[in-house]
């Protein structure tokens, strides 16, 4: 039972973890109504959020394509962008770790048991960390957001925390197995 907790958990983290990828994180409203949303590797501006299908605008900070405006580096100097664009990295080496945390308790639940705690305990902290430093650089890393204030939130934001919550059961079972010598 232990075991199938410890797979559900990592293999729905991942579920989490890459809709956390592909969404929006947070979103800040301008005084004329424009609304900018940004993500793990852009900044998206949409210029009537009242309407379904607005016109918009985006940019992708991590490979320099589309309206470069969005995603330019602010003026506080280039660690928080540079901490910006160190976000999307963890977040997937943490996604890559949940998955071969999955594999490893699936593939052989006993005789990889600290293997398994190791590995869900560092797709934790690397998913952890990320989130972290996006907390920390999404305001002060992007030109776009210097006067406007960003707030977070959304469902790819809130699936982030999700992800977490179940790579902290995985690791918890995990190592709790392998302390008490279950198998």
């Amino acid at each position: 039972m232990r075991e199938k907790l410890i797979e559900v958990s990592s293999f729905l983290a991942i579920v989490f973890l890459v809709i956390a990828l592909r969404g929006s994180w947070g979103g800040a409203t301008a005084e004329d109504g424009t609304r900018y949303e940004v993500s793990l590797h852009g900044v998206t501006q949409i210029l009537d959020p009242q309407l379904p299908r607005s016109a918009s605008k985006s940019c992708a900070y991590l490979t320099g394509n589309g309206a470069m405006e969005f995603c330019a580096p602010s003026s506080d100097g280039d660690t928080p962008f540079s901490m910006l664009c160190a976000v999307f990295p963890l977040v997937v080496s943490g996604l890559v770790l949940a998955f071969a945390a999955g594999v490893v308790n699936l593939v052989s639940p006993y005789r990889s048991k600290a293997t398994a705690a190791a590995l869900s305990a560092a797709s934790l902290a690397a998913v952890f960390a990320g989130t972290c430093v996006a907390q920390v650089s999404m305001q002060r890393g992007l030109k776009v957001f210097e006067e406007l204030p960003l707030y977070l939130g959304g469902f790819a934001f809130v699936s982030v925390w999700i992800a977490m919550g179940l790579l902290l059961v995985a690791a918890m079972l995990s190592t709790t197995s392998t302390l008490l010598g279950h198998g």
